[in-house]
């Protein structure tokens, strides 16, 4: 479940942050900063998951 997960969240990110240059494309800058945030946050939490596949395995 823990790789499936981490590869799942690291899609959407790669979804989240093509949908931030489209914000910020059309002018909107602080609603691509804001989702620009939660990109690494997904980022950061992904690399917690995959540090603890790493000790797993």
């Amino acid at each position: 479940m823990l790789r499936y997960m981490a590869g799942h969240n690291a899609a959407h990110t790669k979804e989240l942050a093509e949908l931030a240059g489209q914000l910020e494309t059309a002018g909107e800058h602080e609603q691509y900063q804001q989702v620009m945030q939660a990109v690494e946050e997904y980022r950061q939490a992904n690399a917690r998951l995959q540090g603890v596949l790493e000790k797993l395995e």
